[in-house]
């Protein structure tokens, strides 16, 4: 059985209201001034009260001209009490924000022309501007964003077209069956390899506009399990710098895959698409071999491309098959 006793020899008083009367217990004490007053703060924390000579000076909002016509905002809150005037003082918070934005899309550039570069957009029937192109690289892929205006073209009516595109089993061999077997350009002469075009559809699904039309220098490859190149929209950090491209706000980001003559091999574009100037690709950290590759490659080209005019030009020879 449980005793109860114990709760009827307990003290539920309360401690504080003991002392409540007594000013020196430590609890708050109120003084009510009838007339204006003035209210010291010490250093050491103590108060001093007392009656103020003539009536309470007038409120001046902060940064209002004072008795000199400046407007000086001050603080009063020193250990000696005088204001401290500090309308001298540098705004250092806008300058920081300035900066700040300016890294930012600084950082953001290099991202997006990382072992690549930026152009703009030279097949396209928009007449209104020109349309920043950026384009990164690795090992293994490569990037194309093209930006453009939301306003004028909304993200839904964007679509991306890739051809030429290797089967992913065909990945390690340039020329695999069912791709372009890179044929000539007739516009450059250069070997081509695939086509991108980027177009926004009207509403009506009736009028197509051409955002980007190229056709691409080295050939790409499909991702396992997928049947065409995928792309996504992102925004356009990098939009209202120096770059002329404020009202570009959007990107449509298109990633292609590499595909190389045999495994191993990594080949670095000189350039996003035919046509368009060429970077320096001696420049990328890892390129030290591009051109032992190139030759390779180039007798790769020529040794497959024989073997086709050789295996066309061969008579066809009927076998009899006994029953």
């Amino acid at each position: 059985m449980v005793d109860y006793s114990k709760w009827d020899r307990m003290d539920f008083g309360d401690s504080d209201s003991d002392g409540a009367d007594d000013p020196d217990e430590g609890g708050p004490r109120v003084t009510s001034l009838d007339a204006p007053g003035r209210v010291t703060i010490g250093a050491d924390g103590s108060l001093a009260i007392g009656q103020s000579g003539g009536a309470p000076p007038p409120r001046v909002p902060l940064g209002a001209p004072n008795a000199e016509g400046a407007g000086i905002p001050t603080v009063s809150g020193s250990v000696s009490g005088k204001a401290i005037d500090i309308s001298n003082l540098k705004d250092e918070s806008k300058e920081e924000d300035a900066t700040a934005k300016q890294k930012r899309i600084q950082q953001w550039r290099d991202q997006l022309t990382r072992n690549g570069g930026t152009h703009h957009s030279l097949s396209t029937t928009y007449q209104k501007g020109k349309l920043p192109l950026y384009w990164s690289q690795d090992r293994y892929t490569v990037t194309l964003r093209l930006g453009f205006p939301p306003s004028e073209f909304p993200s839904k009516s964007i679509r991306v077209r890739v051809e030429g595109a290797l089967k992913y089993s065909d990945r390690h061999s340039a020329v695999g069956s069912g791709a372009m077997s890179g044929h000539k350009s007739e516009a450059e002469g250069d070997a081509s390899y695939g086509s991108v075009e980027v177009v926004s559809v009207s509403k009506d699904g009736g009028k197509e506009t051409v955002l980007l039309r190229g056709e691409l220098p080295r050939p790409i490859h499909l991702n396992q399990d997928e049947d065409e190149v995928d792309y996504e929209i992102e925004d356009n950090l990098g939009a209202g710098g120096d770059g002329g491209d404020g009202a570009c706000t959007k990107l449509v980001s298109i990633t292609m895959a590499k595909a190389v003559p045999m495994e191993g091999m990594v080949l670095w574009w000189d350039r996003p698409l035919v046509g368009y100037p060429a970077t320096d690709i001696t420049k990328i950290q890892g390129a030290t071999g591009q051109s032992k590759q190139e030759a390779w490659k180039k007798a790769w080209d020529e040794a497959h491309k024989l073997f086709r005019e050789k295996a066309g030009s061969r008579a066809k020879q009927s076998i009899e098959v006994d029953d």
